[in-house]
């Protein structure tokens, strides 16, 4: 009896996890019947607050955990996250992949996937920045291995078809992590957190530091917090112990600082801290995505990003738009809350994937075979050189015994 095909999710940071959370929202949805979803953890955050902690604190379901362990390196560990997912589905064989987001183990998986002949469908597909990041790199690489591209905005829709993607391929579903944000909304449970951290809404400021070019030269960013510190709104520092490590080894957290860093934060503490803030300052996409949904305003310590479309709407200001303003200037800028949301940024992200899926799904080859393998196998195979001189020389010969009577 046909059961369906396999279809294997791979995440493996905390970027990701949200947005497997609407995927799943969106799975309970789907019309068509039949498919077996499974969701597998490369391990690439492995600090239990980021991976295994986050996805208990969202009840995601999650079928395997493997093993990525720290490296050295993104090319170390672009490396051990193939090798993971390769043997992963050589265990488990999948008619399709998904992927998610922009990170190191999305790529790996589409990577694999793509090289084996597996559908890929990537959700979160098509978002573009002008700089040459390593998440950029990741992104466009992703795009060449995928066969369904599930776009959050607009601008990612015409990205794709500007690289000449098939219109057909491209489905316009919304932000994941938007609609997992309001989901998880709950004015009771953020009183709760800023009692326990012995904050009240709108005196702080929310801030976050943990890309490599941010921890480089945070000097800027650092002296702006200790301005605002100055002018009554205290920084709030959830960052991981790397960063901080950073920070504090180089002289760079002093008493106004160092007194507000906290840990990694929980999905649901993070969001609360988010909601009520005065205002967030962030190197992170998903925190600028987060800051959006909420109707938050957001200073990006980087000059633009592939989340432009948050500046649209009046969320996001980008650096070169801030960094240099006296304090008195940013806190003007940062005063006004957005108004609006990006389009579908909206609690129906979900039902936008559902219907993506229900067309996709059925037209899925089966057996893991890809449709361009598909098509390769149906053609009469060349016979190699050698083999065909063989077969002549042989009828050569028969021909010539049978002429003399042998």
């Amino acid at each position: 009896m046909d059961t369906g095909p396999t279809i294997t999710v791979y995440l493996g940071a905390r970027p990701n996890t949200p947005k497997v959370w609407t995927l799943q929202q969106a799975v309970g949805k789907m019309r068509t019947p039949g498919a077996a979803w499974t969701y597998v953890h490369t391990g690439q955050h492995f600090d239990p607050r980021l991976g295994q902690g986050l996805c208990d604190e969202l009840d995601l379901h999650v079928d395997r955990w493997l093993r990525c362990g720290d490296a050295a390196s993104d090319a170390e560990q672009i490396g051990r996250l193939c090798a993971l997912v390769e043997r992963d589905l050589d265990e488990h064989p999948a008619e399709a992949v998904v992927v998610v987001g922009d990170v190191n183990s999305t790529v790996a998986a589409a990577l694999v996937a793509a090289r084996r002949g597996t559908p890929v469908i990537h959700l979160e597909a098509g978002l573009r920045s002008p700089d040459r990041t390593p998440e950029e790199a990741n992104r466009r690489i992703v795009t060449a291995c995928t066969d369904h591209h599930l776009a959050t905005t607009a601008e990612a829709v015409d990205a794709l078809h500007g690289e000449g993607i098939p219109g057909g391929s491209v489905h316009f579903v919304g932000n994941p992590m938007a609609e997992c944000h309001l989901a998880h909304h709950d004015p009771d449970q953020d009183a709760a957190t800023l009692n326990r951290l012995g904050l009240t809404p709108g005196t702080y400021v929310l801030a976050t530091l943990h890309k490599p070019a941010a921890l480089s030269h945070p000097k800027p960013v650092l002296d702006v917090l200790r301005d605002l510190a100055a002018h009554g709104l205290t920084p709030v520092l959830p960052l991981h112990p790397r960063a901080a490590g950073h920070l504090a080894e180089n002289g760079l957290l002093d008493r106004s600082l160092s007194e507000r860093v906290l840990p990694p934060q929980p999905y649901l503490a993070f969001g609360a801290l988010l909601r009520n803030c005065a205002f967030v300052v962030t190197d992170s996409d998903g925190v600028q995505e987060e800051a959006a949904a909420a109707r938050v305003a957001c200073l990006a310590t980087v000059p633009g990003s592939a989340r432009e479309v948050t500046r649209a709407v009046g969320s996001t200001h980008f650096a070169d738009s801030w960094l240099h303003l006296p304090t008195r200037d940013i806190l003007a800028l940062a005063a006004g809350r957005p108004t609006r949301r990006p389009e579908r940024w909206d609690s129906r992200v979900s039902d936008r994937i559902a219907t993506a899926l229900d067309g996709i799904l059925p037209a899925l080859p089966h057996r893991g075979v890809h449709p361009r393998a598909e098509r390769l196998g149906s053609r009469t195979p060349r016979e190699p050189r050698q083999s065909r001189e063989l077969r002549e020389s042989r009828q050569s010969r028969a021909r010539t015994r049978a002429r003399s009577g042998r």
